[in-house]
């Protein structure tokens, strides 16, 4: 028995029993908090039974599961971990044909074709209809990545000019689009078959790229997110290869070039791109210290490319730049919903406040979404008092605390909780100013009923909701809570380095947090990197040895 589950010799260690309970603790906590929020609005509601008066009760009662399902995927990890077997040598001569790459680069783009067939043209919708209106009428503005307006008003622009319709030119870009994220699904294939993955997670990864069927909706939306979240999943691959191979990377400019370019485009593509690269620096100054220069000068680059571009680009161009009221989202919901629930507001930090967001944009909180209020926040005003007006929103939260935490946690549950219920990806094209020629008119004209009726059902219906177990591989929470769950495997491995390799995965959700709104496009790259962060967990095995030699299979 030990020789066949040696990780079940791991029961006796306390420290396994010590990190399962943090893990039983955590979990619970995240269970219970978001089914509050959820069900009454707040998570300081108190109930009549005994066993569940207030939420601290409550987590304690779940406790006992977590830990026993922490403890159990704990050992299931740590199981696979010890078998590699002859199956990696099998799959790795299945996979070893030449063209390879391009034939999972086929079945990839392949995969996507039910949702573009069922959602001809493609899911024209959220921000793209502003992005080519506003920038055909005259407007070209930051708030919107350029490099992704510049795509999508370049195609437009190219098929109108040759005579086809808005809805051509949507296939366009979605076709564009679909091949290269295919692209990028095949060079996560190809990377996790070069660094030696175990089998069961290079063959997973393949069935869950293919059959995932967000994927499929994501590939056809033409939103900035989808691009950004293959560049994220290259990025992610990029620091990876830097911390495990140090010399050979930081010995190779192409290395760092591909690298360079890689955050680059994660910047232009989304503004937190630039952010998540930028909190993961000083951890990689301390861990990469003996390549400082090479790394410092990697870094400088990115940080003068993303000035650039906010700066002389912007004026060149003639865009507008993005409004910073953007990054306040966390202060108008706590102000809004301290203001609606009659919380204590006093008269001078009123008229603080007033000239920013008055009484009737405070009145206009929502708990899931600060557009509403954001719509109508006054930035100039903002910034020419934006000291004091964030001193009286302090003072006021020392006095709300409850509301306060309130605000920050219904804004942002639907990311951690797996049984929220919030938006997900509608299977719809918006057709905005019907009237303005400006303005791209966009009509989907399904190819397939058939797909057509299964992705709306995913998307615009959420019938998965109804069905346990896939709910919740279907939710954003339960991929924050795969994060989670492999930062605890690495503390109790000791192996902190894995750590490091997860930091973009928690950077970037910790600039989400501070976000508008908790949406499926917004965690969608967290989603799509599943895989690698899988392999971060339990094949790392094969970054201390070099890829270049035939792996050995454990005799069983």
């Amino acid at each position: 028995m030990k020789d066949r589950f040696p990780a079940i010799e791991k029961l006796k260690q306390i420290r396994l029993w010590i990190f399962a309970l943090g893990g039983g603790i955590l979990f619970a906590a995240f269970d219970r908090c978001g089914y509050m929020l959820k069900h009454y609005g707040t998570i300081w509601a108190v109930s009549e039974n005994p066993w569940h008066r207030t939420v601290w009760m409550r987590i304690l009662c779940r406790v006992p599961a977590y830990t026993l399902a922490v403890l159990l995927l704990f050992l299931l990890v740590m199981q696979l971990e010890e078998r590699r077997g002859r199956a990696a040598r099998r799959w790795e001569r299945l996979w070893g044909w030449k063209y390879w790459f391009f034939l999972m680069w086929a079945v990839y783009f392949a995969s996507f074709l039910p949702a573009f067939l069922g959602g001809y043209p493609g899911l024209f919708a959220a921000d793209a209809p502003n992005q080519v209106g506003w920038t055909f009428s005259g407007w070209l503005t930051a708030h919107h990545p350029l490099l992704h307006t510049g795509i999508l008003c370049g195609i437009f622009s190219a098929v109108r000019s040759l005579g086809g319709s808005d809805n051509l030119a949507a296939a366009v870009y979605t076709v564009l689009q679909m091949a290269a994220l295919s692209w990028i699904f095949a060079w996560i294939s190809r990377f996790l078959k070069k660094e030696h993955a175990p089998v069961w997670l290079q063959a997973g990864a393949v069935f869950f790229l293919c059959v995932f069927p967000f994927h499929g909706m994501m590939a056809i939306y033409t939103t900035k997110d989808t691009l950004f979240a293959g560049i994220f999943a290259l990025s992610a691959m990029e620091l990876w290869k830097m911390c495990v191979r140090p010399e050979e990377y930081f010995g190779s400019p192409r290395r760092m070039l591909g690298g360079a370019v890689c955050f680059i485009l994660l910047l232009l593509f989304r503004n937190n791109g630039f952010h998540t690269v930028i909190l993961c620096a000083p951890f990689l100054l301390i861990y990469l210290r003996r390549y400082w220069k090479r790394l410092g000068i990697l870094l400088i680059g990115v940080t003068l490319a993303y000035l650039a571009y906010n700066g002389p680009f912007l004026k060149l161009v003639g865009a507008e730049p993005g409004n910073s009221r953007e990054t306040l989202s966390v202060v108008m919901q706590t102000l809004g919903r301290t203001y609606v629930a009659a919380g204590d507001i006093r008269p001078e930090e009123m008229d603080v406040i007033r000239p920013v967001m008055d009484e009737e944009t405070l009145s206009l909180y929502t708990p899931d979404l600060s557009d509403s209020i954001k719509n109508y926040f006054d930035t100039e005003a903002f910034r020419e008092n934006a000291g004091e007006f964030l001193n009286a929103w302090a003072r006021i939260g020392l006095r709300n605390t409850k509301i306060y935490v309130d605000a920050f946690l219904n804004t942002t549950y639907a990311f951690w909780y797996p049984a929220a219920e919030n938006e997900y990806l509608e299977f719809v094209c918006f057709d905005i100013q019907e009237g303005d020629p400006n303005y791209p008119h966009v009509h989907m004209e399904p190819v397939c009923g058939l797909f057509h009726r299964y992705y709306t059902a995913i998307g615009t219906d959420a019938s998965f909701r109804q069905i346990p177990v896939v709910r919740e591989l279907l939710s954003m929470g339960f991929y924050v809570w795969l994060m989670a769950f492999a930062a605890l495997y690495a503390l109790y491995k000791r192996e902190y380095r894995r750590l490091l390799w997860m930091l973009p995965f928690w950077t970037y959700m910790g600039t989400n947090l501070l976000g508008p709104a908790a949406l499926l496009r917004y965690a969608y790259p967290v989603m799509l990197a599943a895989p690698l962060l899988l392999f971060w967990m339990t094949g790392t095995a094969a970054a201390d040895t070099d890829r270049n030699q035939p792996l050995h299979p454990q005799s069983s």
